[in-house]
């Protein structure tokens, strides 16, 4: 297992501003393209594998801001590993969400990307659940 270097952990970093940011702006390709093409997002007890069925969640979820807390990022046999705290505020209006982001990435040729995410939501005691 190789060390992140600083550039590694700048993109990473990189990587995870545009996440949230391209949903912030409903840029859905960008968002899509964030992922490995059988990259996969896990939540609400569901799994969203590939490309296409990554853009029909993004095009179906709620629209609304997404802030990121700081992430911690380690690496991992085949790229790295990023924990990451999530408020998201629904553009409705709606009580916010918060959520932890558990991440395995990879790099791919000069990108890091997402092989896969898994979203889990904090209940009103603190406990991470897959489903709000």
């Amino acid at each position: 297992m190789r060390a992140l270097s600083a550039g590694d952990r700048a993109e990473i970093d990189d990587l995870l501003a545009a996440y949230v940011l391209s949903l912030d702006v409903d840029d859905i390709d960008t968002a899509v393209n964030l992922f490995v093409e059988n990259g996969e997002f896990h939540t609400y007890g569901r799994a969203f594998v590939g490309r296409d069925r990554l853009r029909r969640m993004f095009e179906g979820a709620p629209k609304g801001l997404h802030l990121a807390g700081r992430s911690l990022i380690a690496p991992s046999p085949e790229g790295a590993t990023v924990r990451q705290q999530l408020v998201f505020y629904p553009a409705d209006g709606s009580a916010h969400r918060l959520a932890i982001y558990d991440d395995d990435i990879v790099r791919v040729g000069e990108r890091w990307l997402f092989r896969s995410r898994q979203c889990r939501f904090m209940t009103e005691d603190g406990t991470l659940h897959s489903r709000p």
